[in-house]
């Protein structure tokens, strides 16, 4: 099934353009040019016939090497155009060829429904007034009047932007691994790749509406009244990183402080000065006090 958004998106893309201008022009010319013997079997055919003519009547035509040779020589110029045709079409019909293709221009590609996107909520912001607070089928026809107008209006963009956010998805996806787990699956499931700026202030029913890819007439209604905050992202790795920085947003690093394990200067101090021992008088021997007494 063609997503009308993305092919709308291609052909913004001149390679692209240009791309399948070719492969219609291959494809006529593969149906109007001729299938061709290879010029051998052209030759062989010619022999095969002079030689069931003789096995037939005995006699074998006597210019039997002259329209082989003919035969190679016509079936040369045949055979070469038929299978240089042939080597177009195969190329041009190759899924991995357009894929290439597409995967090298990606950015062209997503930047073209980006502006699908801001061309779809432009013309929804025209609705949203006038609609009110309706949502559903049964409160448009109990509201009525323009209420019910701009219901049945803002009902028909839905299927362009669920196209639109199909194609970002699908063009995404070129040249990444897609299994469960892998980036390109967790971008897709994190709810990130719609709106920018996605806060605690995010109505949950919102959220949870881009992380499925499931967008309801509230959704679209959200998105053209929160004006701005809709865009393409450009890669993978763009709407992991805004994730990771919405559940980073609270952290606080809990790493233990630095310590310095420089080696220290631990200065010598000088060596104190000896104090000199008191010298103290000696004290007079019992012999000198008679001495004196004398």
């Amino acid at each position: 099934m063609t997503n009308p958004a993305l092919e709308a998106a291609y052909a913004a893309v001149p390679e692209l353009v240009e791309h399948h201008e070719r492969k219609k022009r291959v494809g006529e010319l593969h149906r109007i040019v001729p299938s061709a013997d290879a010029p051998e079997i052209a030759a062989r055919n010619v022999v095969n016939e002079a030689l069931e003519e003789y096995l037939r009547t005995g006699v074998m035509p006597a210019d039997v090497e002259t329209r082989a040779t003919e035969a190679y020589t016509a079936a040369v110029g045949a055979h070469a155009l038929r299978s240089a045709v042939g080597s177009l079409y195969a190329g041009s019909v190759h899924t991995q060829t357009v894929e290439s293709l597409r995967e090298m221009n990606a950015p062209e590609i997503l930047a073209a429904l980006g502006a699908q996107l801001a061309d779809l909520l432009k013309e929804a912001r025209k609705h949203t007034e006038a609609l009110g607070a309706v949502r559903t089928a049964d409160e448009a026809l109990t509201a009525g009047g323009k209420a019910a107008e701009a219901y049945t209006a803002l009902r028909a963009l839905l299927p362009t932007l669920r196209d639109i956010r199909s194609g970002q998805w699908d063009t995404l996806r070129l040249g990444q691994l897609t299994g469960p787990g892998s980036p390109y699956q967790r971008a897709k499931d994190s709810g990130f790749g719609d709106v920018q700026g996605v806060s605690d202030e995010t109505p949950r029913g919102q959220f949870t509406a881009m992380q499925n890819q499931r967008y309801t007439l509230d959704h679209l209604v959200w998105l053209a009244q929160m004006n701005g905050v809709a865009y393409m992202p450009e890669s993978v790795e763009d709407i992991l990183a805004a994730q990771d920085a919405y559940e980073t947003r609270h952290s606080v690093s809990d790493a233990p402080p630095v310590i310095d394990l420089s080696p220290r200067v631990v200065p010598n101090p000088p060596a104190p000065t000896p104090k000199p021992r008191p010298v103290h008088g000696r004290k007079p021997a019992p012999a000198d006090i008679v001495n004196n007494i004398v």
